[in-house]
């Protein structure tokens, strides 16, 4: 992924919430004008900002779970503290009060679904594993030893997981790993290519959940749990080569 996609990826939702700097928010729209992934997803972002715009009246008039009116103030301080415009300060932290109401309220909507649903999770990872290997991931991207992706998860984002490598001989080729959102939070998002299929695991870590297949929106979910971590594998196959690598990443993470 080049440096200048990666810069972008990390301002969309700031740009998205028009929270951006002047001088980078024209930054963001000119790598957006030349770079078509960026920009497919910037509209996603907006597109999802939006329809939490729209419904924010309706989220506003709900009652709030207690303590997140402070929750969100919070925040907002400590958004508005990195901030050196006072004349601005007051009414933007008014403003982020609310956003943040407004997207905690439908995260915690989304963050209780998940924890219900199987379907509810293995759809926004399957929209995650779209998405990032749209994104993230080139035809001819190389393989990567799998000690230093260990190692860049853990001098990134403090995890400390196991990472099945590369395994040739059975196809499977270790291209990537990411930090991706879930209704739960974050979490290690492994990227690999097997026989030239896209295939992402997924780990969420303090999780336990029971085996489930499943199918939809054209791909295969398959969820198990070992010790205190729920692992998930998404596919766009479900054929013998990819029964082989499920096969293999469950018994590399044990």
């Amino acid at each position: 992924m080049k440096e200048s996609c990666r810069r972008t990826d990390e301002r969309l939702t700031p740009y998205a919430d028009d929270a951006l700097p002047a001088a980078e928010r024209a930054e963001v729209e000119r790598h957006l004008t030349a770079c078509p992934p960026c920009r497919r997803e910037a509209a996603h972002e907006e597109g999802g900002r939006t329809l939490l715009r729209e419904r924010s009246s309706h989220l506003k008039c709900e009652a709030l779970p207690p303590g997140l009116r402070t929750r969100c103030e919070a925040l907002a301080r400590q958004y508005t503290a990195r901030r050196h415009a006072p004349s601005w300060r007051a009414g933007l932290a008014r403003g982020v009060v609310a956003a943040f109401a407004v997207l905690i309220a439908a995260g915690l909507a989304l963050s209780v679904a998940t924890r219900r649903s199987d379907t509810v999770l293995a759809a926004q990872l399957t929209a995650d594993h779209v998405k990032c290997f749209r994104i993230f991931a080139k035809d001819n991207s190389p393989g990567l030893d799998a000690a230093d992706v260990e190692q860049h998860l853990r001098d990134e984002y403090g995890w400390d997981v196991r990472v099945p490598p590369s395994a040739p001989e059975q196809g499977i080729q270790l291209i990537g790993a990411r930090r991706c959102l879930y209704g739960e939070g974050t979490m290690p998002h492994v990227m690999y290519r097997v026989n030239g299929k896209n295939v992402s695991l997924y780990m969420l870590d303090g999780v336990r959940r029971p085996p489930a297949e499943l199918t939809g929106l054209g791909y295969r979910s398959r969820i198990w749990s070992r010790g205190a971590t729920t692992y998930v594998m998404v596919s766009s196959d479900s054929g013998a080569d990819l029964v082989r690598a499920a096969q293999y990443v469950m018994q590399k993470v044990q």
